[in-house]
């Protein structure tokens, strides 16, 4: 890869853009939030990389899914799907070991896609997501941030049928764990 895309790789390491690495035997998995999401998957073994982005493969994304993975910022997983779903393994590892890293990265997409979805269907999912989470990891902080972000959606889309939906929700489980 040129040294100029592991630079822009850097820099998007540096800024937090790497939402999540997962590693399975040699090859690495990520989602990279760019202009849009990306999906990168990279072959230590062969030196390869490809992205869903415009370049498809040995791109910025690629370059800051390796940084990411040299500075240790990754979960291994020795479950067979990861190769075909990553994201499944990825969600099962949170759930079952880790759901405050789960939530912190749901959060931190959440964040990114209140800024970049027209439709508000993925943040709705999202949101649904951290819910969920929540309830296994409350905390007085992460109940602000997961309202705070349905205040924004609130005032993005307020016609719509689903925001009222979601105020209930997020309503009955931030004071279902009595926050």
């Amino acid at each position: 890869m040129e040294k100029k895309t592991m630079q822009k790789g850097k820099n998007y390491y540096k800024k937090g853009k790497v939402l999540w690495v997962l590693k399975y035997k040699e090859k690495l998995f990520s989602k990279v939030l760019g202009t849009y999401p990306y999906y990168v998957e990279v072959d230590l073994e062969r030196n390869s990389s490809r992205c869903t982005c415009p370049q498809g493969k040995d791109c910025k994304h690629a370059a800051a899914t390796i940084i990411a993975f040299e500075e240790g910022f990754y979960i291994e997983s020795h479950e067979p799907v990861s190769e075909f779903f990553p994201e499944v393994a990825l969600k099962r590892y949170l759930f079952h070991e880790n759901p405050e890293l789960g939530l912190e990265i749901i959060l931190k997409e959440l964040h990114y896609q209140i800024n970049n979805d027209e439709s508000g269907s993925e943040v709705a999912r999202l949101l649904r997501e951290a819910l969920k989470l929540f309830t296994l990891v409350p905390s007085k902080e992460r109940g602000f941030r997961i309202l705070e972000i349905f205040k924004e959606f609130e005032r993005l889309f307020p016609d719509y049928n689903l925001t009222g939906e979601l105020e209930r929700e997020v309503k009955e489980t931030l004071e279902g764990c009595s926050l």
